[in-house]
């Protein structure tokens, strides 16, 4: 028994072997990839809280220096005679409450 294949017949076979290979291969990448994309989405979702977090943080600490700054202004200013005793006393009180009401916010958002 003789078997005959002729070259076209074998690059097709080869290249339709060649095909299946890659369409198992590229489904396997693809299962992969969406594991890769369920990790990401994880990662992302973290970084979103992380970046709140830190935004709020930074809008509460403006806060306190803005009222700090206005505080030592007016100190200044009484130093100068500029003005009384009575107003520095109260932007020092302010700041203070400010600072005070932060560390309440960080408390209750620890619990």
């Amino acid at each position: 028994m003789n078997v005959t294949i002729d070259i076209k017949a074998l690059c097709i076979v080869l290249l339709l072997i060649a095909l299946i290979i890659m369409v198992v291969y590229a489904i396997l990448m693809i299962r992969k990839l969406m594991v890769t994309l369920e990790h990401t989405n994880r990662i992302l979702e973290d970084v979103e809280v992380v970046s709140g977090i830190a935004s709020e943080r930074s809008q509460d600490v403006n806060e306190i220096i803005s009222n700090i700054s206005g505080s030592v202004s007016g100190i200044s200013d009484a130093l100068k005679g500029n003005q009384s005793v009575v107003s520095a006393i109260a932007s020092i009180a302010k700041s203070v409450a400010s600072i005070k009401g932060m560390m309440s916010k960080e408390a209750d958002k620890a619990k």
